[in-house]
């Protein structure tokens, strides 16, 4: 069994049953104040009447329900009027105890949460013993049939509460249900959005890195052209026939990121991956790079290849295009539990770096790994960025 609930509503039931009380009262006043030929206790009566109809239903209306308040007036003022009507005409017989019925169906109607539903059976049968006691009814074999209508009374009325709780109960559970499914498709909608944004902000960075990395590499070729031109026309030939194919090149990648397919060959380490990276980049650039790896390689994921992948991009890009450097250092370092990339060049440095779109999604991405970076640069002294990413427990435990 419940307890009483706080937000219990008026329903149909309830009309029915004020409905019943209505004609139930004004039966009585009609049969009952017609055998009192007192003027003053016919008045009294009528306001006693009056206030059992009306005071119940003070703690228990449209807007305003408190069925413990309605009990307790329910049985002080109808189980007082029961008792009075016994005592003025008990000679009538058991037949006055009908008198209780209707109200018992109202009481064991409401009577459906703890603690109500074991005091209101108890005070109801106090007050009928007392009914009973005071009419001097407990010799007349009529007695029990009158006890047994209001035994099925009370069971009809509670009969009709439990319903009318299950009803609740299930409005109150689709309603749960209905409030659920639509913070559901809230969090569905606004999971779309952030991936439509993760999405965005991806094939932005990637656009940024490739086409930056590979319109570096053309620019700088582009540049030392018309020099070579003059000094070996085969040569410049086959020159333009490089940048082309790097140009091409850059076009796929480009094509692979709007398709959202990574750029780079899958089933590759990192080491290879970065050798393919810095050949082409010094084979278009000039630049020398000193590529280092200090521990015992390992599989560490496409992800974490892919983040890695992307800051060498990024990096080289900045210490050609920024930095002017003519020579880079990239060490790896496979660390127990991190690994560290660390790219310092001879550039021309800069006191104070301001991150820009590079630098800032190079630290998203980082950070969606659970790593960081860190850039250390001195005016003529070149520039460092140090990028760790955690490995996943998977990978250390594979150690």
């Amino acid at each position: 069994m419940k307890v009483y609930p706080k937000n219990r509503t008026w329903n149909w039931l309830d009309t029915f049953l004020f409905i019943v009380r209505t004609t139930w009262v004004s039966f009585n006043v009609m049969n009952v104040l017609p055998l009192f030929t007192n003027p003053t206790a016919k008045l009294l009566l009528l306001i006693w009447f009056f206030c059992l109809y009306i005071c119940p239903y003070i703690f228990y209306r449209p807007g305003y329900i408190k069925f413990h308040y309605y009990l307790i007036t329910e049985f002080l003022l109808t189980g007082s009027m029961f008792l009075f009507l016994i005592i003025e005409f008990y000679k009538a017989g058991p037949d006055i105890l009908e008198v209780m019925i209707f109200p018992i169906l109202t009481i064991s109607f409401v009577s459906q949460y703890r603690p109500l539903n074991w005091i209101s059976p108890i005070v109801s049968m106090v007050i009928l013993i007392l009914g009973i006691y005071f009419g001097h009814f407990y010799n007349n074999i009529g007695i029990i049939g009158r006890i047994i209508d209001i035994f099925i009374f009370y069971g009809f009325g509670f009969a009709l509460g439990k319903v009318t709780e299950m009803s609740r109960s299930r409005k109150e559970l689709i309603d749960s249900i209905q409030i659920k499914n639509n913070t559901l498709e809230q969090y569905a909608k606004r999971i779309e959005e952030l991936t439509i944004i993760e999405e965005r902000n991806r094939v932005s960075q990637d656009l940024h890195d490739t086409v930056g990395h590979i319109f570096t590499s053309v620019i700088t070729s582009l540049d030392a052209l018309p020099y070579l031109i003059k000094e070996n026309r085969e040569e410049a030939e086959q020159y333009i026939k490089e940048i082309s194919n790097l140009a091409r090149k850059g076009l796929d990648d480009v094509r692979h990121t709007i398709h959202q397919l990574s750029p780079l060959e899958e089933n590759q380490s990192l080491s290879e991956m970065f050798t393919c990276i810095i050949e082409d980049f010094n084979k278009h650039t000039g630049t020398k790079v000193d590529f280092q790896i200090q521990g015992s390689e390992r599989d560490i994921g496409e992800r974490i290849k892919y983040t890695l992948t992307r800051c060498l991009q990024e990096s080289l890009t900045n210490a050609k295009r920024h930095g002017l450097a003519n020579q880079i250092m990239i060490h790896i370092h496979f660390l127990c539990e991190n690994i560290v990339l660390k790219i310092k060049d001879n550039g021309i440095g800069s006191r104070k770096i301001k991150p820009g779109f590079g630098l800032n999604s190079m630290n998203d991405r980082l950070t969606s790994n659970g790593g960081s970076f860190q850039i250390v640069s001195k005016p003529k002294s070149g520039t460092e960025i140090t990028c760790l990413i955690p490995l996943p427990k998977e990978e250390i435990d594979d150690l």
